[in-house]
């Protein structure tokens, strides 16, 4: 499927993006340099065998480490994924916007101070102080955005709606992530410049960056080179052209998003990302410094990129894009001159959720690498398809969903997890204790009792705070709860996510009206509640590694396995455990 390629140092200058001027300052040694790129490469190819499909480029010390596609860009024709392979890169469309405005600010045409009304008519009084500092930054007040990306809208009636909604806040006193902001960016640019947007990026960043693949619709791609996206297994579709006008996307999405290019394509920006591009070296600062911080509270945005110091990479510069569907990471640590971009067509792996992984694969020695299962090619899409559905037990459930020749089991049920986690019975003990004394507090949480966690947190004030957290979450969904359903508990092994907040998780599905939310409530050692952390649902990956048998390994540290999967007709064979399909 896929052609492994770490490119050495002697190949690596051969690339055109390579930096010859710089060959003489590395200080890296060959055998550094092609330990980093296998060990990225070995992470993601597991992760390729658990469904991950997509494509990076990295280097380090200004030599191309790794350039790999993973997976296919199109299931159905068997199309592998490659660093020419085109997709959406989302939101880092908003690294060009900004660019763009900088540049035509280095030409005197415009000013990050100049407000709204210098270039639209009709501009509510609530918004006439809006600058172009605060629309590049999320500190305009606006709405993240007023309609879906798929609606085919033009600029005079999207900018009355627009305008017509009111602020979130007075701008400049506060951060909110907006697209719309980055829109009317896009229609500054098509006003100064007399020309469409990819027009102005293409001839005055791309075209002199060397990247002919990428754009909305000027690039003469190849169809077949377009990735096809996937959701949940299913196939979704493209980005391209999808609800858009005459010259490109619809002004929901133009110059916040969509642009299509290649992980090669974006090798050769980050050049000028770097300061070796069209861009001179203030007008770089200018634009790739952080300036408001956003809701996490430590990172910072600047111009369509975010910078932050991280106590142990250094100083970092990034940005992410995503529709749920296809997701791209943009990633450089300048002190370590460090860099990859990566992007994939599969919503079950965002890819900017790999870069804590790709770090520590790339620099620590450490790092628990994830098994590499070789997949079978006896196993077709259509014929896992059928195996998809409820499989019961008097252990509880696994609900299957394929994913291409993979299945994805969604466990429920202490006993099924303590099967999937091959929990000891010191462990199962452990766990039932804590899924009752969790179900107590659910079932009160559901009847509005005023203190539900009086009894797992300490002091009355503490445990009355966590409540109305809880109660203001079922509060903002603006639905109907449904019910608080306790899945299960496991223990967060040293590798995993939730282990520095506590030793045991219980999971809770809270399900509302037309809508899901998953808690991963996290104990103390002395059986306290520690808090509620963000996770997916406990699932594992079924691999097939022969016609009807399957590997499974749950997709995040420490990659739990299990060897022992079997189908056998209709039923399930979990570790000899039978699991029946529900009809």
């Amino acid at each position: 499927m896929k052609n492994f390629i770490i490119v050495f140092i002697l190949i690596g200058c051969l690339l055109s993006c390579t930096n010859k001027e710089n060959t003489t300052q590395i200080h890296a040694t060959n055998s550094q340099i092609t330990t980093i790129g296998r060990n990225i490469d070995d992470y993601l190819t597991a992760m390729e065998a658990m469904g991950f499909s997509g494509a990076i480029i990295g280097s380090y010390k200004d030599q191309v480490i790794i350039r790999e596609g993973y997976g296919y860009s199109n299931r159905k024709n068997r199309i592998p994924f490659t660093t020419q392979t085109v997709q959406s890169n989302g939101s880092n469309t908003k690294q060009f916007t900004g660019a763009a405005i900088i540049l035509l600010e280095t030409q005197h045409q415009l000013s990050v101070n100049d407000s709204l009304p210098i270039y639209f008519e009709k501009v509510p009084v609530d918004k006439q102080q809006i600058t172009l500092h605060q629309l590049l930054t999320h500190s305009s007040g606006l709405l993240q955005g007023v309609g879906f990306d798929e609606e085919p809208i033009e600029f005079a009636p999207f900018f009355k709606r627009l305008m017509e909604k009111p602020l979130e806040f007075e701008p400049g006193t506060s951060y909110n992530y907006s697209n719309a902001g980055y829109s009317l960016l896009a229609s500054i640019i098509e006003k100064l410049s007399g020309v469409n947007y990819e027009t102005f990026i293409y001839e005055n960043l791309l075209k002199p960056s060397g990247m002919l693949k990428t754009g909305y619709v000027r690039p003469d791609w190849n169809r077949e080179d377009m990735a096809i996206g996937y959701r949940k297994g299913e196939k979704w579709g493209e980005v391209y052209k999808n609800g858009w006008i005459e010259d490109g996307p619809s002004w929901h999405l133009r110059g916040n998003g969509g642009i299509h290019t290649t992980a090669e394509d974006m090798y050769k920006w980050f050049a000028t990302v770097k300061g070796n591009g069209v861009l001179d070296k203030n007008a770089v600062e200018t634009w790739t410094t952080g300036y408001v911080t956003e809701n996490n509270g430590y990172s910072k945005y600047g111009y369509g990129l975010v910078s932050y110091v991280d106590d142990k990479w250094g100083k970092v510069i990034t940005h992410s894009g995503s529709n749920s569907i296809f997701t791209s990471h943009f990633f450089w640590l300048p002190e370590r001159d460090f860099f990859f971009y990566i992007h994939g067509n599969n919503s079950i792996f965002p890819v900017y959720e790999f870069e804590e992984n790709i770090l520590k694969a790339a620099f620590d020695e450490n790092f628990n690498f994830p098994p590499i299962v070789k997949t079978s090619s006896l196993n077709k899409a259509i014929e896992t398809k059928q195996k998809e559905g409820t499989y019961h037990s008097a252990f509880g459930t696994i609900e299957l969903m394929a994913d291409d020749s993979r299945l994805i089991a969604k466990l429920s049920g202490q006993e099924t997890i303590d099967l999937m986690f091959k929990h000891n019975e010191k462990q199962k003990e452990k766990f039932a204790a804590l899924n009752n004394k969790m179900k107590k507090v659910m079932d009160k949480l559901e009847k509005g009792d005023e203190n539900p966690f009086k009894d797992i947190v300490a002091g009355e004030e503490a445990s009355k705070k966590v409540t109305r957290s809880f109660q203001n979450r079922i509060k903002q969904m603006s639905r109907n709860l449904e019910f608080l359903n306790v899945i299960g508990s496991f223990e967060n092994a040293p590798d995993s996510d939730l282990y520095e907040y506590g030793p045991y998780t219980t999971f809770v599905h809270a399900r509302f009206e037309n809508w899901n939310q998953y808690w991963n409530l996290v104990w103390n050692e002395d059986g306290t509640y520690n808090g509620n952390y963000s996770g997916p649902w406990p699932e594992f990956t079924f691999i097939p590694i022969s016609k009807n048998k399957y590997k499974g390994i749950r997709g995040i540290k420490p990659w739990n396995t299990l060897n022992n999967i079997e189908f056998i007709g209709d039923s399930l064979s979990i570790e000899k455990i039978i699991f029946h399909k529900v009809k």
